[in-house]
């Protein structure tokens, strides 16, 4: 589980966060078909809250689409970034979720949000928030309608009804049950709305809500009561973890962490490939004038970073992840907002070392070494 910070430059007003909602609202494509239903990977993601102590638990749970049986989960619990405003509650809990989805081992695929896309009073609910920012496809499934209107559906599973604000669609009211209320469906990102409703009778073969979202509010809610219990031995295996202590020393140390962190990721592509995104994240490194767009490269290698390998290995994959990484740096340390995640830089010198350790070329582990700077201790490094 990871623990999250508010990162620096949050918005910390209303009127602050709605030019953050209006910049990106732009960015929202809407013109894609999206994954199809069944086939690669869906991810669900939820949040749960404890006002009380200030916290935020977001899970993120990867099914396999064809059999829905859980490939991997990644959490993470952070402080409440936004006080409760309808309309910005995406604000709450997207440091928290972005968080949750960076500490999966594997590439999230589709991302269902608990919550609205579209279907949203300033057509910028959390699905499409997260799709912008992550550059993933996402859509909303929502348990109610919001503020808008819609003729109630047919009674057998798989009739619909649109959603409506005035004479514009927003989404759809879907049933995934015969005879049960429907749930409230919309895109969110790179997604049209006829797929995202077939994904949504493709994630319901029992009940009303998608598993992805009964799986993550499942975990979410798990996390959050283990968070809030008092565990003071958590804070002594935290100070204990060497690697993430070696790995945010190093980073920390860096005078120039972009540039570092190009030729950390340059050094571990000569031995398992270089593909057109990574060259992208490596050529962002190298030029100071360009970490501006490293959302940007984020995002295309988030997007398209392991379609050069039919069956990425492990290594393959931990090589896409340090490109995102480069990519999260430059855009941090280039300073526009939002911010990505403060510790992400933490996580370069303990993911090459992964690296080189496991490279089938023995040379690979100089270059890495020699790009990192130092080698952690075996007590580090284990």
């Amino acid at each position: 589980m990871t623990t999250v910070r508010i990162p620096a430059g949050w918005p910390a007003t209303e009127e602050e966060a709605r030019a953050v909602q209006d910049e990106l609202r732009e960015r929202v494509v809407l013109d894609e078909e999206g994954p199809p239903p069944g086939a690669g990977h869906v991810t669900g993601v939820d949040v749960a809250y404890d006002d009380e102590r200030n916290l935020v638990a977001a899970a993120a749970v990867v099914l396999d689409a064809a059999t829905l049986d859980v490939v991997a989960e990644g959490t993470a619990v952070g402080r409440i970034s936004f006080p409760y405003v309808p309309g910005l509650l995406a604000f709450r809990e997207i440091p928290t979720v972005l968080a949750a989805l960076d500490a999966l081992p594997c590439p999230p695929g589709l991302v269902v949000c608990d919550g609205y896309g579209l279907a949203h009073p300033r057509r910028f609910g959390l699905a499409s928030h997260l799709g912008v920012l992550t550059g993933l496809p996402t859509i909303g499934v929502a348990k109610n309608p919001f503020t808008f209107t819609y003729d109630d559906p047919d009674a057998p599973r798989g009739s619909s009804a649109p959603l409506m604000a005035d004479d514009e669609e927003v989404g759809r009211a879907l049933r995934t049950r015969d005879a049960v209320k429907p749930v409230f469906v919309s895109v969110g990102h790179r997604m049209t709305l006829d797929n995202a409703c077939a994904h949504v009778l493709a994630l319901t073969p029992d009940y009303r809500l998608p598993e992805t979202t009964r799986r993550a509010d499942a975990l979410c809610r798990k996390v959050l009561k283990e968070a809030a219990r008092p565990r003071p031995e958590r804070a002594a295996r935290a100070a204990a973890d060497p690697t993430r202590t070696w790995g945010r020393s190093l980073f920390e140390r860096q005078p120039l962490p972009v540039s570092w962190a190009g030729r950390v990721l340059a050094a571990a592509a000569e031995g398992l490939g270089r593909t057109p995104e990574i060259d992208a994240a490596v050529e962002l490194a190298g030029d100071r004038d360009r970490w501006s767009r490293g959302r940007e490269v984020f995002e295309l290698v988030r997007a398209r970073g392991l379609a050069a390998w039919e069956h990425p290995t492990d290594q393959q994959r931990l090589l896409v992840r340090l490109a995102e990484l480069v990519g999260k740096v430059a855009h941090n340390e280039a300073g526009p907002c939002p911010f990505f995640d403060h510790h992400a830089g933490w996580q370069i010198g303990p993911i090459a070392v992964h690296l080189a350790t496991c490279a089938p070329d023995p040379s690979v582990r100089d270059r890495i070494a020699e790009a990192l700077g130092e080698w952690p201790t075996t007590d580090e490094a284990d």
